[in-house]
């Protein structure tokens, strides 16, 4: 199956059928647990009971996609249809996936003969904007302490989840905020199963492992690409004073991966280990969080909330915090929602090729003697040179109309696509995500059977801002969940009609490095997959550097000085890469060039991507590569046909820093992570800021410094561009700053500057490993932005 897929047997609303003299009777199940996480793909299940005669029809399942379910821009409407076989007296459970934006319905229909057997709608009322968090164990009760941890002073929804429950699609894992098995027999999952958890990980999922004595269960089925210690062995700690009163904690004993940190451990054995894998996070204990006195430890639980945190707010790629900032009911950032941003893009549809030259030429030469010579001579030899007359016009005729007959064949029934493709990629990972776009363009009114080649996909509607909102038929799709085919009803002629695809595709292999020397990122990408690519741009912070052309095996080499300066009341960088009308003005987009066109859509679709989670906000200063390719990454028919397509597609690939050399540190290249939060943070906050209450924050820096190097003459730098010392209406206006100390082990007072640099002295560096500590906190309401570091390495 594609868009619809096995789901999760764990329900939200159940309602009975809409009336017990129906011989059919229905009963619809969505989310988790009586809840729905907005902009996600959740489990909807059906259980269908047939009392009377047997069925042979079609089940369809629909929800409201418009905004707010009613009065803003309209969303496109997608029914997703199911085929449905039951014999009298049977009862089928059917599970399938759909996303919505917003708290609606969800419609269940059973169709047949063109008629409704059955129906049954269900309201999503119990949404949730916090952390969602997935648990896979062989105990019923495991991890259940995740639930009263509350990290952040949000109260996690902790869902479990049986072996049969694990999807085979990362898309699907990708609604939890987190993934944890613990004494779980995983050698019982599918090769689907293990790669959807690959796939959800390397996305920017985070996974929690728990181990202990039970370790071998736990890792044996999993891969060891996105294992952070390969366990050999077990041992008893007597006593675990990292883990407050417990004793005779059965730990795992190992090899630490390279690429792994482990952050709390006991005699010379990790307890706790991290991992970034793809652009996720992988945590792992090497103890079991249920284990005798480890689950009744109150160190262990404090532990536990800081695990959490970590792989949710300290998580790069998590949308833990920016899930915060928008609150319930807030846009969210799903397929459908970034469709919508590129509508405009997918409707510009260029104008149709003209004839060959040789083919125009051809054609009127042709017309040229057969109204002379041929036509003099024909008719001379008849001697009814009198009749000509009548056999020119009527020669004029013929062949205007049968230019026009052949244009009308050739041109004029032409089916127009637009696809646009972003393909994000992970080094060392075969696969990669892919989200596609596509718009169709139809020459006459009626209904438009597209049909998707290869992949399977989550098939989604896109949202309008334009058009006819009166229409039903407005951004209106049909889904056959057997064949991923897809109907678009009642098409008028020369209106657009899209829909988007994400899915799992084979990745384009890209190599690239960077390192930070002398102040400036220097790196190179080489192309070692097939494709060739027409250009590229590489972003670091608020800076960009286009690239040339890349053939395959061709490197492209890059240098750009980072900068973290805010564009607040300006452009943001993506907007600066490819000037077009668009985001500033000049001719109407009917009358865009192709390269107009070229620069609309690719700003398009760097509007999309993680370059600013808010103008003036830079997320990251580590680089993120662009190329360009016109190379198709979702092959589609329309009625059978191939419609005249037109495409972009952009490959997108993170660049970590992987050295920084001897020379300055500038703002923006190492970010702060938060690693621990003592406050309850606050929803619906501005965008790109931390707004908590009373309490403290936690922030760890950590370059990579190169070997024997060392961080000298250190400064935080806050980027707040709301403004110094920004408080909420509770807030005192005081923010206390601290560093860490390594030689003594404590903390420091530091003068913190809210939206500026703060100096901290370089006993708060680690000798070891370069990494730095800072704790902000408050007695009132306060908000820290972008915090990075920044100093001299010598």
């Amino acid at each position: 199956m594609a868009c619809f897929a096995a789901a999760l047997g764990l329900g939200a609303t159940a309602v009975a059928s809409e009336a017990a003299a129906n011989p059919l009777q229905i009963t619809v199940h969505v989310g988790y647990h009586d809840t729905v996480k907005l902009g996600e793909w959740m489990p909807v299940a059906i259980d269908v009971t047939n009392h009377g005669a047997e069925v042979d029809g079609t089940l369809e399942i629909q929800a409201s996609n418009s905004f707010g379910g009613k009065g803003g821009p309209p969303g496109g409407s997608a029914v997703y249809e199911l085929p449905l076989s039951l014999a009298s007296g049977a009862t089928k459970h059917l599970r399938t996936f759909l996303s919505e934006d917003y708290p609606g319905t969800v419609d269940a229909r059973i169709i047949a003969q063109g008629r409704v057997l059955a129906s049954q709608q269900t309201n999503i009322t119990n949404t949730v904007s916090g952390l969602l968090v997935g648990v896979v164990s062989d105990q019923p009760s495991a991890l259940d302490a995740i639930a009263t941890v509350h990290p952040g002073g949000v109260a996690p929804s902790v869902i479990h989840l049986a072996a049969a429950d694990v999807p085979e699609s990362g898309l699907v894992l990708r609604a939890f905020d987190v993934l944890a098995i613990d004494d779980f027999s995983s050698d019982t999952l599918t090769d689907g199963q293990r790669n959807a958890i690959v796939d959800y990980v390397m996305q920017g999922g985070s996974l929690l492992l728990g181990t202990g004595g039970s370790w071998h269960k736990t890792l044996a089925g999993l891969p060891s690409a996105i294992i952070p210690m390969q366990a050999t062995a077990s041992v008893v700690l007597t006593n675990a004073t990292a883990l407050g009163d417990a004793a005779n904690v059965e730990i795992a004993m190992g090899t630490v991966s390279p690429r792994a940190t482990a952050w709390l451990a006991e005699g010379g054995h990790p307890l706790l280990i991290e991992q970034p894998t793809g652009a996720g996070l992988v945590a792992m204990a090497t103890f079991d969080w249920a284990q005798g006195s480890v689950s009744t430890s109150s160190a262990a639980t404090a532990l536990l909330r800081q695990v959490v945190i970590r792989s949710t707010y300290g998580s790069a790629n998590s949308s833990a915090i920016s899930n915060l900032s928008l609150g319930k009911g807030m846009p969210t950032n799903s397929v459908a929602t970034r469709g919508g941003s590129l509508s405009q893009s997918l409707g510009n549809m260029p104008a149709l090729d003209l004839p060959a030259w040789w083919l125009i030429g051809a054609l009127v030469l042709t017309y040229v003697l057969l109204v002379g010579p041929v036509n003099y001579f024909v008719l001379r030899r008849l001697k009814r040179r009198a009749l000509a007359w009548v056999t020119v016009p009527t020669i004029a005729l013929i062949a205007s109309g049968g230019a026009y007959g052949s244009s009308l064949i050739t041109k004029g029934t032409s089916v127009l696509a637009n696809e646009i493709s972003i393909v994000h990629v992970q080094q060392g990972w075969d696969r990669a995500y892919n989200e596609d776009y596509t718009g169709i363009l139809a020459p006459a009114r009626g209904d438009y059977d597209v049909a998707l080649a290869g992949r399977q996909a989550m098939i989604s509607p896109i949202y309008y801002y334009s058009g006819n909102v009166g229409d039903p038929n407005l951004g209106a799709m049909r889904v056959n969940t057997s064949s991923d085919g897809i109907t678009l009803p009642n098409m008028s002629a020369f209106t657009l009609r899209g829909f988007a695809t994400e899915g799992i595709t084979a990745a384009p292999q890209i190599i690239g490095q960077v390192q930070l020397t002398g102040g400036k990122f220097k790196g190179t990408i080489k192309n070692v997959s097939a494709l060739t690519f027409t250009d590229g741009v590489v972003f670091t912070g608020n800076t960009y550097q286009k690239l040339g052309a890349l053939a395959p095996n061709g490197t492209a080499s890059f240098s750009l000085q980072p900068s973290t300066s805010t564009s607040f009341n300006g452009q943001p960088v993506f907007m600066q890469v490819y000037p077009n009308n668009m985001s500033c003005c000049g001719a109407p987009p009917n009358q865009s060039t192709d390269a107009e066109r070229q620069a609309e859509t690719r700003t398009a679709m760097l509007s999309t991507l993680p370059i600013n989670n808010f103008t003036g906000i830079p997320l990251s200063g580590s680089p993120m590569v662009v190329l360009w390719t016109k190379q198709p990454f979702q092959q589609i028919t329309v009625n059978g046909g191939h419609p005249r397509t037109y495409v972009e597609s952009a490959i997108v690939l993170n660049l970590p820093v992987t050295q920084i050399g001897a020379g300055a540190m500038p703002s923006g290249v190492v970010s702060g992570r938060i690693i621990d939060v003592d406050a309850n943070l606050t929803q619906a906050g501005p965008p790109g800021l931390v707004l908590a209450d009373s309490g403290s924050v936690t922030y760890s820096f950590s370059p990579a410094l190169a070997p024997v190097a060392h961080l000298t003459n250190i400064s935080i730098t806050n980027t707040n561009p709301y403004g110094a010392k920004f408080a909420g209406p509770n807030g005192s206006g005081t923010v206390k700053g601290e560093a860490w100390n390594w030689t003594t082990s404590s903390w420091i007072a530091v003068n913190y500057q809210d939206n500026g640099s703060t100096s901290i002295p370089d006993s708060a560096v680690n000798p070891s490993t370069g990494e730095v500590r800072v704790r902000l906190s408050s007695s009132g309401q306060f908000a820290s932005g972008f915090l990075s570091i920044s100093g001299d390495v010598k």
